[in-house]
């Protein structure tokens, strides 16, 4: 029998479970997410951590991904974190298993194209969304929390000359994760070279947002510039859990 509830429930918690985090190149996505504790940094640009120092794994195709995933789960799942960098080359990654999945319906049965990009009316469109899904949720599995990492793109609104900045993926993609993800931060640096992590949903140049209460409309100094050069991150900003108590 349900037990329907008498007072409100705590919430479980404030770490967002699944974050975003879009820029442009080289603005420090990379070695930000290097610098989370406990970690597992999982490089699909081939190359993206080689100035890196990171806990850091290089997968190149989705048969190497379902090989790490398998690896962390016999591992007992050691990671709090993982971080998949970036997006976009997950959706290249991803296109042969969006053609299997294609060719598999009624409507992709004929179709003996190699991009399932190439399929008529658009109908591929949705089962590249599918496979990158399927990657996503298959990572997802193997830890509390999973940072997705991915180029902006400047995107035309309306008539005139107003454009925003969005996630930069193939058709609907990016939308519909961004609505199944906790937090959408776009990454700057400030005036004095400090990381800033933007959840502000004022500043209607940019598509961002968040639901955990401490990120919700904030401009987060993740990053802090120090006399040497160096930055210092503070990720407990972004994860509470993070802080010691």
């Amino acid at each position: 029998m349900i037990e329907l509830p008498k007072t409100k429930i705590p919430a479980e918690t404030q770490d967002p479970k699944r974050l975003i985090i879009f820029s442009k190149p080289k603005m420090g996505k990379s070695t930000a997410c290097a610098e989370l504790p406990d970690a597992l940094c999982i490089d699909l640009e081939a190359g993206g951590y080689d100035y890196i120092n990171a806990m850091k794994v290089t997968v190149k195709t989705v048969k190497e991904l379902q090989e790490v995933c398998k690896a962390i789960i016999n591992a007992g799942k050691p990671y709090k974190f993982i971080v998949l960098d970036t997006i976009s080359r997950l959706e290249d990654m991803a296109k042969p298993l969006a053609l299997k999945l294609f060719q598999e319906t009624p409507a992709g049965s004929q179709f003996t194209g190699d991009d399932v990009l190439d399929a008529s009316h658009g109908a591929g469109y949705g089962a590249l969304r599918k496979a990158v899904e399927m990657c996503i949720d298959m990572v997802a599995k193997c830890a509390p929390n999973i940072i997705l990492v991915c180029h902006s793109k400047d995107a035309a609104v309306g008539s005139g000359d107003l454009t925003i900045k969005q996630i930069s993926l193939t058709g609907k993609t990016g939308a519909i994760l961004a609505s199944k993800s906790d937090a959408i931060g776009y990454m700057t640096r400030d005036e004095n070279s400090n990381t800033i992590l933007s959840f502000n949903t004022n500043d209607t140049a940019v598509e961002v947002g968040a639901r955990p209460a401490h990120l919700r409309n904030k401009d987060v100094v993740l990053g802090e510039m120090q006399e040497d050069g160096t930055i210092q991150y503070h990720w407990e900003r972004i994860y509470p859990s993070l802080i010691k108590k």
